[in-house]
């Protein structure tokens, strides 16, 4: 046991001095494209059961995502980073209207439902918050963790029409609110050059989501969003300015 003990102090201290005498983690700018990939509510496809409704289900979908960001270093590996992000995903895709309409037909007991959708999910992110780096000669490691502002550019926009009854056409609207966000991720970052580097990232995102406004609605028959959560991955690859 005590053998045991002295060797993970050993392998402890090894590490320390590691992380000592590895370079300071430089300032950086970044500039970095990829795949954003809708999980969790975002991306469900499930509209519910009759008294049972889904209204947190998003049907969003994996797109792209361009951003940029930057970081300063206050201690030799700690710093604070920035980001802003455009994410893209998707819109409804014809089995999902097709879902939401067997759904309003069901639920307000009528013989048809006519659903009808334009636009997509677009949003901003601008968010800021500590960052770990761990330089290795050429490779460094990035670690962090933010929180922040999402923005809702637009939103899908739903249309419903019930037959056979008086005033039945009812809108879950495009959204353009704002809400709290939060991200966690890690990230490689390779040096080409003293000033010029690649960058690969992956990150979590969640948010429990931007207020969404109905109209015309006569009761709470069937599937009703008034707030949708955003979940999402993004894998990217960039480039670092460090200085």
């Amino acid at each position: 046991m005590k053998t045991k003990y002295i060797a993970a102090v050993a392998l402890l201290f090894g590490v320390v001095l590691t992380m000592q005498a590895q370079d300071k983690a430089k300032n950086y700018l970044g500039f970095s494209v990829g795949s954003t990939f809708a999980t969790g509510d975002f991306a469900s496809t499930e509209t519910g059961t009759l008294n049972n409704w889904n209204n947190t289900a998003g049907f969003a979908k994996t797109s792209f995502m361009v951003g940029a960001e930057g970081a300063y270093y206050f201690l030799p590996k700690l710093g604070v980073v920035g980001t802003i992000n455009f994410s893209d995903h998707g819109r409804f895709e014809t089995a999902d209207v097709k879902k939401l309409g067997d759904s309003y037909t069901d639920a307000f007991a009528v013989d048809e439902s006519t659903v009808k959708t334009t636009g997509r999910y677009r949003s901003l992110t601008v968010m800021a918050g500590p960052q770990l780096s761990l330089p290795f000669n050429k490779l460094t490691i990035d670690i962090r963790a933010m929180g922040g502002l999402l923005t809702s550019l637009s939103s899908p926009e739903i249309t419903v029409l019930l037959e056979d009854q008086t005033d039945a056409t009812f809108t879950q609207k495009s959204s353009s609110a704002s809400a709290f966000g939060w991200s966690a991720g890690a990230g490689l970052r390779y040096a080409l050059s003293d000033k010029l580097g690649l960058m690969f990232r992956a990150d979590y995102f969640s948010s429990e989501g931007v207020k969404i406004e109905n109209t015309n609605r006569a009761n709470d028959a069937g599937r009703l969003v008034t707030k949708q959560p955003m979940l999402w991955i993004n894998t990217t690859i960039g480039i670092a300015y460090s200085f």
